[in-house]
């Protein structure tokens, strides 16, 4: 008798093993991250009030933002699957948090895929950052890439909702937020002013063989109610064809900015404009590639634009490290002041031109 009690502890313990072996083949959950870190040399950087000068300075994330997340996965039978992911950036050099102090800044949402395509909740990038960045050469990077050119490239929506289906080499995704900067007051969720914060996005993809291409439409509201009548349209198409060791890329977005209401005043809203570029990726060999793009800006209103060109060398160390350099030259009309990484990047005045040298290393987990 004393046997079998011994036996029975041992046995449910072993029935308990197997239940847990069971549930960690259904369900998942990956902690990933990038650490990206470089020094930088800028010219003619001018901040408000003081003269023009170089300086060289670390940044952190310049081919890609320094960040840590979590993602998983549960199966549900019958094709089901419920997803979530928590990703958040931080700052290398100083060990800050991006995305202005937020713990998950980069993307936290949660949702279900099924057989007929995946919906997702939550903070998640726009379609414009999530789908169109293969059509850069530099893959729409912090340091120098289209981003600089429209920072709308890699901007995220709060209180969004996601639907994304993948048929036969075709990706179909639409997005819609109730208020896509949830930090601004009165920025989403206005009770009686559903327009306030509202953003909407569609997007076709098609993947097949040497080439893709893509359209994305992308619409932003006013972040007020006495803006909400304001209206940012975007269209970007971009294709890309790849022959051998070369892929050849282009892309063209097309920015309207309109005001339905005269009484309100105008936002700061970026002007209409038409942006283009070209560029070409070309793997040397297995450790080396060069990229190398130019993006031109052509605003309605005063006409002409800056002209940026940047070329990236990269080297992989192993099959998670790799070291870069990259450079790039902004060419500024006599009215225009876009630094080479963005207006929101070092300050540089109206009409000077910029030049920038990162040279870095990355690390994924």
């Amino acid at each position: 008798m004393q046997d079998k009690l011994q036996k029975f502890p041992l046995a449910c313990g072993a029935l308990l093993a197997l239940g847990c072996s069971t549930a960690h083949a259904q369900s998942s959950v990956t902690l990933y991250g990038i650490v990206d870190a470089g020094v930088e040399y800028v010219n003619r950087v001018q901040p408000k009030g003081a003269p023009a000068a170089s300086v060289v300075q670390q940044n952190s994330g310049n081919l890609a933002g320094s960040r840590w997340g979590l993602k998983g996965a549960e199966d549900l039978g019958g094709g089901y699957r419920a997803i979530f992911t928590l990703e958040g950036g931080f700052n290398v050099n100083n060990g800050t948090l991006g995305q202005n102090g937020r713990i998950f800044g980069r993307k936290a949402f949660v949702g279900v895929s099924t057989p007929y395509g995946t919906l997702t909740l939550g903070r998640q990038q726009n379609l414009l950052y999530e789908l169109m960045y293969k059509y850069d050469a530099l893959t729409f990077n912090p340091s120098y890439s289209a981003q600089s050119m429209d920072s709308q490239f890699v901007n995220r929506a709060d209180n969004s909702v996601r639907y994304g289906l993948q048929l036969a080499g075709v990706t179909l995704a639409a997005l819609y937020s109730t208020g896509y900067d949830g930090t601004i007051a009165n920025g989403a969720n206005v009770p009686g002013a559903p327009k306030v914060g509202r953003e909407m996005s569609a997007a076709v993809l098609y993947d097949r063989g040497p080439l893709s291409a893509g359209v994305t439409y992308d619409q932003l509201q006013g972040t007020s109610i006495a803006t909400q009548s304001y209206t940012e349209q975007r269209a970007l198409f971009g294709v890309a064809y790849e022959i051998g060791p070369v892929k050849a890329l282009a892309g063209v977005r097309w920015l309207n900015a309109r005001n339905t209401n005269v009484l309100s005043p105008p936002p700061a809203f970026s002007p209409s404009s038409l942006l283009y570029w070209g560029g070409v990726v070309w793997r040397v060999n297995v450790p080396l590639s060069v990229s190398a793009s130019v993006y031109h800006t052509q605003f309605r209103e005063p006409s002409g634009g800056p002209t940026m060109g940047a070329l990236l060398v990269d080297y992989a160390l192993s099959k998670r490290t790799d070291v870069y350099a990259e450079g790039a030259y902004m060419a500024n009309t006599k009215w225009s002041n876009v630094g080479i990484r963005g207006t929101s990047g070092d300050p540089v005045s109206a009409g000077m031109n910029q030049t920038g040298v990162t040279a870095g290393i990355r690390h994924t987990f």
